[in-house]
C-alpha cells in the first residue's frame, strides 16, 4: 500500500481553469488568470496562475491526472488586451494553453502509474499541482522499495525533496547526459558518493583526473604516469599487454594481411608456448628457434596446451616479439635429406616483408607513453590485481582509475578501457558480483563506445561496455555512463538504460537520441532541455511516471581538474 496522499490535489486556491478540448496529444485548457501580474501565495507555497513548465492536476472520477503545461497563448482577438497603454473599454484576456498528459494517481490505492485510467472530459477542472503531491506521484510508483537516495529537490520548490531507490537509479544502468558546464560531473560525483555511502562498490574510470577530490573510502590509482621520486606517494598501475586480445594487439601493430599477420600470430603463439613449456627453448635462448628444427615436439605441445594458449591474459614476453617474428620466417619443411619432419631454412622474402612490422614493434617498446602497456616498471602494479584487492576489501568503496597520464596515441585509451570492460564482464559472468553488485562509472563515455579502430584489415570494435549494458545487470554489474555527446553512444546501448539524468542539451541530434532511447521523453518535454539551469536536470526513469525537473544535490567533494589555472593569467 502506498503512503497517504500528503495534500488534497484539488484545492480551490490552486484552481487554474477548465478543459476546453481533448485530443490524444493532450488537452487544451482555459487559463482565465494567466495574465495576473504576480503569483499568489497559499500555505507558504507560490501559486502561479498558468506558467509554461508547471505541473498540473486534472480532476477526474477516482483519479488525479497529472500533466505539464507546454504552451500558453492569447487568441488573436485578445492579443492587445494585455498592453498597459491601451485602456479602451473593458477588454478581458482569455488565455488558452496546452497540457501534455503524463500519468495519473489512483485516489483509492494512492498508487501512481503512467497510464490514464479515464480520459479528461471537456469542463474538467485543472489545478496547479502541489509540490508534495508531485513528490508522492514519484515515490508511489509501483516497484519503488527499500531505502531511498535523496537526489535533489523539485525545481521551484526547494522544500520538496526527491528521493529514489538505488534499484531505480542503478538497477538498469544510469546515464548522466549534458553539455559541458551543465553539472554533469557534479551529478556523477554525487551518485558515486551515494553508492559508497550505502556500502556499494564503484570503479570510476576518470579520463581527465577531475575526480581526484573524492575522499573517504576511496582508493586513487593512476594508470600510467611517472613517479617523481621515491617519496612520491601516488599509486601507479599498469595494464600489461598480455591482458589484451590478439585483435587488440593487431589494432596496435597493424600487420599487413599477406605475410605479417600470419607471422605475428605464429610468433605470439610461440612466445606463449615457451612460457608453458620452457623445455622447448634452446640453451641461453628466450625464443623458439624453428630453423632446421623438428616441428613434432612443438605441434605436440600446441595440442597439449591448446586451452591455455587461448585463455585470456595468457602470458608472453613482448620484448622477445621481434626476434620471434623473424624466427618464424622459415620454410615449412626442410629440403635436406632425412629432415622432412623439420622446418627449413630462412625464407628471405617473408623475412624482408616483416621488417616494417618489427620496426613498429620496436617503436612501441621504446615509446615512453606506451610504458604502462608494453614495458611497465616495477613500481607499477597490474591493474587487474588492484581490482581483485579492491573487490575483496570491505573498507574501500570506490576505486578511481585516473587515466590523465595515459596516452591517446594509437587509440591506447580506447583499447585499454575496452579491455578493462571486457575483464569486468568476464568476472561478472563468473558470478563475482552477485552478492555485492558493482557499478562501473565511466566519464566521457562517447570516447569508448560505438567506435571501431584499426585499419580495414585489423578492425576492432569497442563493444565491451555495450555488452555490459546489454547483459551485465543480470550478473550484478551495472554502468554509470556520463557523456556530453549522446549521439556518439549506440542507440541499442542507450535503450538499455533505466535512468537518465539529462542536464542541458542544446544539440538537436543529442535530444533526438535521448527521446528515442528513453521511451518517456517526447518533443514537447525535450523542448525544455536547452533552457535548463546549471545543476538542473530532467530525471527520466523506468520507475518514474514522468520526466521530473530537479535541482540535484551538490556532491560533498566537487570535481575539478588538477591543473590550477587560478594562479595564472587565465583567471584574470
Amino acid at each position: 500500500m502506498a503512503e497517504p496522499i500528503p495534500s488534497y490535489p484539488f484545492e480551490r486556491s490552486r484552481y487554474l481553469g477548465s478543459v476546453s478540448r481533448v485530443s490524444p496529444l493532450g488537452v487544451r485548457v482555459n487559463f482565465p488568470f494567466a495574465t495576473e501580474v504576480a503569483p499568489s501565495q497559499y500555505a507558504g507555497h507560490r501559486v502561479t496562475r498558468g506558467q509554461v513548465g508547471e505541473f498540473v492536476v486534472i480532476e477526474s472520477f477516482g483519479s488525479a491526472i497529472i500533466g505539464r503545461i507546454t504552451e500558453i497563448q492569447l487568441p488573436d482577438r485578445d492579443r492587445l488586451s494585455v498592453e498597459p497603454e491601451r485602456n479602451e473599454g473593458d477588454e478581458v484576456a482569455n488565455p488558452i494553453g496546452m497540457i501534455k498528459l503524463l500519468g495519473s494517481v489512483d485516489l483509492n490505492s494512492n498508487q501512481s502509474s503512467r497510464g490514464i485510467g479515464e480520459v479528461p472530459r471537456v469542463g474538467d477542472y485543472v489545478y496547479l499541482a502541489h509540490p508534495d503531491f508531485v513528490r508522492h506521484a514519484i515515490v508511489s510508483t509501483k516497484g519503488t522499495k527499500g531505502g531511498l537516495i535523496e537526489i535533489g529537490h523539485l525545481s521551484g520548490a526547494p522544500e520538496t525533496r526527491i528521493s529514489l531507490s538505488p534499484a531505480s537509479i542503478f538497477g538498469r544502468h544510469c546515464a548522466v547526459l549534458g553539455t559541458t558546464g551543465g553539472g554533469k560531473s557534479w551529478s556523477t560525483a554525487r551518485l558515486v558518493e551515494q553508492v559508497a555511502e550505502r556500502g556499494g562498490k564503484v570503479i570510476l574510470l576518470d579520463p581527465t583526473g577531475e575526480y581526484h577530490t573524492l575522499k573517504g573510502r576511496v582508493r586513487h590509482i593512476h594508470l600510467g604516469g611517472t613517479r617523481d621520486s621515491e617519496a612520491d606517494g601516488r599509486e601507479f598501475v599498469s595494464f600489461p599487454y598480455f591482458h589484451l586480445t590478439e585483435m587488440d594487439l593487431f589494432a596496435f601493430l597493424q600487420p599487413s594481411p599477406g605475410v605479417q599477420a600470419p607471422k605475428l600470430r605464429d610468433a605470439l603463439q610461440s612466445l606463449k608456448l615457451v612460457q608453458l613449456e620452457p623445455e622447448l627453448l634452446d640453451v641461453d635462448s628466450s625464443i623458439l628457434i624453428k630453423e632446421e628444427r623438428p616441428w613434432k615436439p612443438v605441434n605436440r605441445a600446441i595440442v597439449t596446451h591448446d586451452r591455455a594458449l587461448h585463455a585470456p591474459s595468457a602470458v608472453f614476453s613482448f620484448k622477445d616479439l621481434v626476434p620471434q617474428i623473424l624466427a618464424e620466417c622459415v620454410y615449412p619443411t626442410s629440403n635436406k635429406d632425412g629432415m622432412k619432419s623439420h622446418w627449413g631454412g630462412r625464407h628471405q622474402n617473408s623475412y624482408d616483408s616483416c621488417i616494417t612490422l618489427c620496426m613498429r614493434i620496436t617503436t612501441f617498446q621504446k615509446s615512453q607513453p606506451m610504458v604502462p602497456i608494453f614495458a611497465p616498471p616495477e613500481y607499477m602494479t597490474d591493474l587487474t590485481k588492484v581490482i581483485e584487492d579492491f573487490l575483496a576489501d570491505p573498507d574501500t568503496a570506490v576505486l578511481r582509475v585516473s587515466m590523465r597520464y595515459l596516452a591517446f596515441e594509437q587509440h591506447t585509451r580506447e583499447l585499454v578501457v575496452n579491455a578493462i570492460g571486457r575483464y569486468l564482464l568476464g568476472r561478472a559472468r563468473n558470478g563475482d558480483f552477485q552478492k555485492v553488485p558493482l557499478v562501473v562509472a565511466i566519464d566521457e563515455a562517447h570516447q569508448f563506445l560505438n567506435k571501431s579502430i584499426g585499419d580495414e584489415n585489423n578492425k576492432v570494435t569497442l563493444d565491451a561496455f555495450g555488452l555490459i549494458a546489454k547483459e551485465g545487470r543480470k550478473y550484478g554489474l551495472t554502468c554509470l555512463l556520463a557523456t556530453q555527446r549522446p549521439r556518439d553512444v549506440p542507440e541499442d546501448v542507450l535503450s538499455q538504460i533505466g535512468m537518465f539524468v539529462v542536464h542541458r542539451l542544446i544539440n538537436e541530434r543529442d535530444q533526438l537520441v535521448v527521446i528515442n532511447a528513453s521511451g518517456v521523453l517526447d518533443q514537447s518535454t525535450a523542448a525544455f532541455l536547452p533552457n535548463l539551469r546549471d545543476g538542473e536536470a530532467l530525471i527520466v526513469g523506468a520507475d518514474s511516471i514522468m520526466p521530473m525537473p530537479i535541482i540535484l544535490n551538490q556532491p560533498v567533494n566537487k570535481p575539478r581538474l588538477e591543473e590550477n589555472v587560478d594562479m595564472t593569467w587565465m583567471s584574470a
